[in-house]
């Protein structure tokens, strides 16, 4: 990699004297890598929501309100998945932006660079009180932190991590544990108990924020304490007690992530044998080396594997990138061990740099189970480690050589923030995310799945059925593709075929059910179909079986409630939707439900409450206020009611509906002016909004 420089001498200022000189100004470098990383990443910042966004940012029901600022570390991050990832404090930074901007996604973009800057920025900060430990009094070494922590932030690998919104956990973590080690290392110079008590007081709840916002935030722990023993400058004392502190923050932690229920995930089948799994390491690590040194092809759902190429000789001989990988790798681990017992200057900062990359790297090295082979964002942290191990290999360099480096150091990063900004334009829309993704390699089910869900969304039904059914040729397994493609059939009025292919016996759906998440609407879609063929008993047989194996999931619910009450009344839907909502008070669309099969069993202060619950649970959201305008106005308040749709319209002032509704309350209670006004209001903002 390249990086770092020529030695200051004794003579006149050069150019190389005046960088070392700008890079030592810390306001300075701070200000070019946040520029650096806005100018980068600027094509995404228009983008919308793509793939786990849509979740996240969308139906996620724990965002919308600071009320669930505690409920959040009682869940997983996805809800309805059989994923294990614990962060609260994602949870909190959605909470955040959409309180900030109302849902907008240039403001979650914003943040999720400004989080990214403010982790390199702290990585300089924290580079500079660390490498004199590991270089002596070298003054070059501000500016190897400069130069490392501006490497990092344009590298374009991180784009999973910054562009995708869904993406920040990474960023999150980094920039509170950075954030924690400069406090500890602040600690140790104040001489005032209290203030030293304080920061380190600071430490421990930043540390806890990183764990609470991704699990490789262990990892920056480990590599904290590890400094801490190898290089502190703390007594022994200083260090026994840091490292129990770590210990109760570790406690803490522990019992944050005992809260969610227990979650069985999903089988992917028995392990691999050690040496597949040593095979899989090497060719991880090679992919990894090709995108630091050479980002040419980036996209999701990456993979280092050809199910092809082993189906033959010849085929093996057509697809040999499994191999070419696995060579890279190995040639990684030869030079850098090669270069790490090299005596040549620069040496401890390239044992530091390779255990960095080594202790981040062996998480996600395959050597251990994991949802995916290799994945762009899990190189977050340990590409740290990588341009450090870089930077020591440039230390390593003649004198001459070393102003050679620099220069191509600039040139390194200038291509870098061009690749970046390019890739960044992937993140625009949904359907450009998708397409350029399959044209980079990343040809995966669930890439090909999610582009024919948005046809779905769009009703091409032609184009999301013809792109399902390749997809089930090549994996005529994949349930959640059977799902999709029976529900597409739905729509299209063809019945009787997506009748068959949603039908499967009891046992197995149960069976695809524990395999695979979201299963849920192969049943309401077959439902559905026997309640619109005319057939409401077997309808709601469906729908009680499915409630029944997925009582967590409220669109099942919600549909067996509407077939009760088309049968019994509103009345008798009251009490499956009642029961939902209690157990899960946090759930805004079972709240809204409630208050409407309230009112429409003429129990209009069961419903009102249910409103005002209800609206606390999303900030801008006018439903609640709007249903509260309603359910008034019948009971003859005129007043309350114009007050409570006063109350909707200031909730979301910017939506044309609520205004159309007081424009129908003004003409229903005689006053015609009023309410034209209130139209032309709601005419004007559909008009902008076009």
């Amino acid at each position: 990699m390249p990086l770092v420089p020529l030695p200051v001498t004794s003579s006149p200022a050069t150019f190389f004297d005046r960088l070392t000189a700008a890079a030592s100004r810390r306001g300075l470098v701070l200000l070019v890598l946040v520029l650096a990383t806005f100018g980068v990443y600027a094509p995404a910042f228009s983008g919308t929501l793509i793939w786990d966004d849509a979740y996240l940012v969308g139906e996620n029901p724990f965002f919308r309100s600071p009320v669930f600022g505690l409920e959040v570390f009682r869940h997983y991050l996805f809800f309805d998945s059989f994923s294990t990832y614990y962060r609260p404090v994602q949870n909190w930074s959605y909470i955040l932006d959409y309180w900030l901007w109302r849902g907008l996604p240039l403001g979650y973009h914003l943040t999720n660079a400004t989080l990214h800057a403010g982790a390199a920025g702290l990585l300089y900060l924290l580079l500079r009180r660390l490498l004199p430990t590991l270089l002596g009094k070298d003054a070059r070494t501000p500016l190897i932190a400069a130069l490392v922590a501006l490497v990092w932030v344009v590298h374009p690998i991180h784009n999973a991590a910054v562009a995708y919104i869904s993406g920040r956990a990474d960023s999150l973590a980094a920039f509170f544990a950075l954030l924690a080690w400069l406090l500890v290392l602040r600690a140790g110079e104040c001489a005032a108990l209290w203030k030293k008590a304080g920061l380190r007081g600071l430490a421990a709840a930043a540390m806890l924020l990183a764990l609470c916002s991704k699990e490789i935030a262990l990892i920056w722990l480990a590599l904290g304490v590890g400094h801490l023993w190898w290089k502190g400058q703390a007594g022994v004392r200083g260090k026994l007690l840091t490292t129990a502190a770590v210990l109760i923050v570790l406690g803490l932690y522990a019992v944050l992530h005992s809260l969610p229920a227990p979650r069985t995930p999903m089988e992917n089948g028995p392990p691999e044998p050690f040496a597949a799994r040593t095979l899989l390491m090497l060719r991880a690590l090679g992919d990894y080396t090709g995108l630091m040194f050479f980002p040419a092809t980036l996209h999701m759902e990456r993979t280092v594997t050809d199910p092809i190429a082993t189906q033959s000789a010849a085929l093996w001989r057509a697809h040999p990138r499994g191999e070419w990988l696995s060579i890279l790798g190995l040639l990684t681990l030869v030079a850098g061990t090669i270069l790490c017992r090299s005596r040549a200057t620069g040496r401890e900062l390239r044992w530091a740099g390779a255990a960095w990359f080594v202790l981040a790297f062996l998480p996600i090295s395959n050597l251990f189970p994991l949802n995916a082979e290799v994945a762009e964002h899990w190189i977050y942290l340990a590409s740290i480690g990588f341009i450090l191990f870089g930077a020591g290999a440039m230390l390593a360099l003649p004198a001459r050589a070393q102003r050679w480096a620099l220069a191509a150091t600039f040139l390194f990063v200038a291509g870098l923030g061009a690749r970046t900004t390019v890739r960044s334009g992937d993140w625009v829309d949904a359907e450009t995310f998708y397409r350029r993704t399959l044209a980079a390699g990343g040809i995966s089910p669930r890439v090909v799945l999610t582009l024919a869900g948005l046809y779905g969304q769009r009703g091409e039904w032609v184009a999301q059925e013809n792109l399902l059914r390749r997809l089930l040729e090549r994996h005529p397994d994949f349930a959640p593709a059977k799902i999709q493609l029976g529900v597409c059939l739905a729509r299209q009025q063809r019945a009787p075929e997506a009748a068959d292919v949603l039908t499967v016996p009891p046992a197995e759906a149960a069976e695809t059910a524990r395999r695979f998440p979201r299963t849920w609407p192969a049943a309401l879609q077959l439902a559905q179909l026997r309640a619109a063929a005319g057939d409401p008993q077997t309808a709601r047989a469906i729908a009680r079986e499915a409630s029944e194996r997925f009582p967590e999931t409220w669109n099942v619910v919600r549909f067996e409630s509407e077939l009760i009450a088309k049968d019994e009344g509103a009345a008798a839907a009251v009490s499956a939707v009642e029961k939902y909502a209690l157990q899960n008070w946090w759930h805004l669309e079972a709240r809204l439900e409630l208050a409407r099969l309230y009112t429409r069993a003429g129990a209009a202060e069961q419903a009102i409450a249910a409103y005002r619950f209800a609206r606390r649970l999303d900030l801008y959201d006018s439903r609640p206020d709007a249903g509260i305008a309603q359910v008034e106005l019948a009971r003859n308040r005129p007043d309350a009611a114009l007050a409570a749709q006063a109350a909707a319209i200031a909730r979301n002032p910017d939506l044309p509906a609520p205004y159309l509704e007081l424009g129908r309350m003004l003409q229903q209670l005689g006053r015609p002016d009023d309410s034209a006004a209130a139209v032309r209001k709601a005419q004007q903002l559909a008009a902008q909004a076009m």
